[in-house]
């Protein structure tokens, strides 16, 4: 009987750590990207919020491109507008599944236009997925995103001690196999790598993070810098510029 209430208070602590005790591959991990969302949503707004940022997105080919995104998580509300040399993109997709798409104001358009700019529902419904979840980081990496979440290793990182949390998604974003940089004393996340164990041949790229934009109480990592992970080689930065009305 001792060994029993013993065994009930060491399946609590597991518990209430946000272990995974159901899964081997979890162990302190969980505890670990939990103690992360708090400190970037500590209020739990995430799920209920509306996101209304003006984004710069230089890149190499491209250094004039700008993205306003409007996510609302109450009701899964997507809207973008990308502006690029050859004109504005507008996409919208409501909860209930409604998609509108406008180039210049115009939405009406060409199948050959069409075409050309990629402006169909499939491409939407990509724009929202990504969007969803890199600017929903940290809060948007929940429990029915990954297959499975490994270990936590100790290392360092920018001359701070982190943790390096791996984890493998359900659906790929960039990669399936994604490894978050966490700084171990503030829970800050600091970069994630993209590998890509199935193809050796490809190479492996990292998102690393600089400062917070705040909105309603939530903390979202403001600068996101791409680099090819093994070269260093700069593919691009996305800056939250301002919030919008």
């Amino acid at each position: 009987m001792k060994t029993l209430k013993l065994f009930t208070v060491f399946l609590f602590i597991l518990v209430a750590l946000g272990w995974k005790t159901n899964n081997p591959n979890c162990k302190n991990s969980t505890y670990i990207l939990n103690q992360v969302k708090e400190k970037y949503d500590v209020n739990h707004h995430w799920a209920t919020s509306e996101i209304k940022v003006h984004i710069q997105e230089p890149r190499v080919n491209n250094p004039q491109r700008y993205t306003k995104l409007n996510l609302k998580n109450s009701d899964d509300y997507f809207e973008m507008e990308r502006f690029r040399e050859d004109g504005i993109v507008k996409r919208i997709l409501t909860g209930d599944g409604e998609s509108k798409i406008f180039l210049n104001g115009e939405s009406e358009l060409p199948k050959s236009i069409i075409e050309q700019y990629r402006l169909n529902v499939e491409r939407s419904i990509g724009h929202k997925k990504f969007y969803k979840l890199m600017y929903g980081l940290p809060m948007s990496l929940s429990d029915n995103l990954w297959e499975q979440i490994r270990p936590a290793q100790k290392a360092e990182f920018g001359g701070m001690e982190v943790y390096r949390v791996a984890m493998e998604l359900k659906d790929e974003m960039i990669s399936k196999h994604w490894t978050l940089l966490i700084e171990v004393e503030t829970y800050t996340l600091l970069a994630i790598e993209f590998n890509h164990p199935e193809d050796p041949g490809k190479e492996e790229e990292i998102i690393t993070f600089e400062g917070e934009f705040e909105i309603d109480g939530i903390k979202i990592p403001r600068i996101r810098n791409w680099y090819i992970k093994g070269t260093n080689e700069y593919l691009g930065t996305d800056i939250i510029v301002e919030e919008l009305n």
